[in-house]
């Protein structure tokens, strides 16, 4: 039976960077704080790495004090058939990390300032008590037991899959990516694009490939809407054959590491219950990626901070309730947008004829402006900043 003993105040399922982003605005408040995480780190993590500058304010920490590999793009370009169109600036817009290196420092950060971090382990049951408070227990038998918990650990999230109402046909983007270090001789020689994102339209503006260099590292990769897609290694196949075309993989191809793909849901109009008694979500365990673009870490960063403010007015309020909990909710919405406008974005995008998509698309990247203000700085978010 589990003890009735509380062992900490929060339980953080997840030590990826809304897990650690958690973890580390409470524990330096002086709650205690525990984070659960089956892998053991540092963990090979597929992604491709591409950060926006508001990343490093959430975080609290400047570029040039992140110790590991950080490439700043000043420069990227989207690919219509084999046109190039590049869009350069005279300040960083983005920046591109090494996962691997940067979740392994946050964790690090978080354990600095007094989480207490166990990795490998594997959770086998969450329950929530009558009496009160969140009991977990992990593989092997060992139980901990907190007021509250927080679900941080991907789309997949433990937290996620017993509390958040996952609805049947949700919509998600799959991605499937290599990452390989080659070093910076080889990237220069392969692209003259060398230290900037490469992004590559698919046919049916469904989906895109990247082709990104950062330091040494080469990450190739292709994303999706899974609804929109027959099958992924097929998308994958076409734009490794893109590649080849252009000479981007010549001598290298063998070399790369073998490509790992994964599901995460985008925000949109059918959110999962992201907060409930006793439990909030954050990251893509709550569903908070950018849809357009895909982009996951900021808004796991920044939901994560959110989830950790509602977290502390809870634990001195002493109120762990589904009512008290809710304002995560209306914050989310606050920094996100609201849900309801979502759903006539998606109708008029999905819906609308493959003509008129690829019309719209080929526009957006061949107008200098529209390419700058619509692509780049609203999609993406690349929008160039002094650091």
């Amino acid at each position: 039976m589990p003890s009735s003993h509380t062992d900490c105040d929060v339980i953080i399922v997840g030590g990826g960077p809304a897990g650690s982003t958690a973890a580390f605005n409470l524990a330096r408040r002086g709650r205690k704080v525990l984070v659960l995480d089956k892998a053991v780190f540092p963990r090979i993590k597929p992604c491709t790495g591409w950060i926006t500058p508001p990343v490093f304010e959430l975080l609290e920490l400047a570029p040039a004090d992140y110790p590991h590999t950080l490439q700043r793009f000043t420069a990227s370009s989207f690919v219509v058939g084999t046109t190039y169109y590049e869009t350069r600036e005279a300040k960083t817009a983005s920046f591109c990390i090494i996962r691997r290196e940067f979740d392994h420092f946050l964790l690090e950060r978080a354990a600095a300032n007094g989480a207490e971090i166990r990795e490998g382990i594997a959770i086998m049951d969450i329950e929530r008590p009558e009496e009160g408070g969140v009991v977990i227990t992990a593989q092997g038998g060992n139980v901990w037991r907190a007021k509250l918990i927080i679900g941080a650990g991907g789309t997949n999230c433990p937290v996620s899959r017993r509390f958040g109402n996952h609805v049947e046909k949700e919509r998600i983007i799959v991605a499937t990516e290599s990452e390989t270090y080659l070093g910076e001789e080889v990237l220069r020689k392969l692209t003259p694009h060398y230290g900037t994102a490469e992004l590559f339209f698919e046919d049916d503006y469904f989906g895109y490939g990247w082709y990104v260099t950062k330091g040494g590292w080469l990450n190739v990769g292709v994303g999706r809407f899974q609804h929109k897609t027959r099958n992924l290694n097929e998308a994958r196949e076409r734009f490794m054959k893109r590649l080849e075309a252009l000479g981007r993989l010549e001598g290298v191809k063998d070399r790369l590491t073998p490509f790992l793909g994964h599901p995460y849901k985008y925000y949109d109009a059918t959110p999962r219950r992201l907060a409930g008694d006793r439990f909030l979500l954050a990251g893509d365990a709550g569903g908070f990626a950018t849809r357009w673009a895909g982009e996951g870490i900021r808004p796991a960063i920044h939901s994560a901070k959110l989830a950790a403010e509602v977290a502390e007015e809870a634990l001195c309020r002493n109120d762990f309730s589904e009512a008290f909990l809710s304002r995560y909710v209306r914050r989310t919405e606050q920094v996100f947008g609201p849900r309801w406008l979502q759903a006539p974005m998606s109708l008029f995008y999905f819906h609308s004829p493959g003509w008129l998509r690829r019309f719209i698309g080929n526009q957006l990247c061949r107008r200098s402006l529209l390419r700058r203000k619509i692509l780049f700085e609203y999609v993406f978010a690349c929008v160039p900043v002094d650091c």
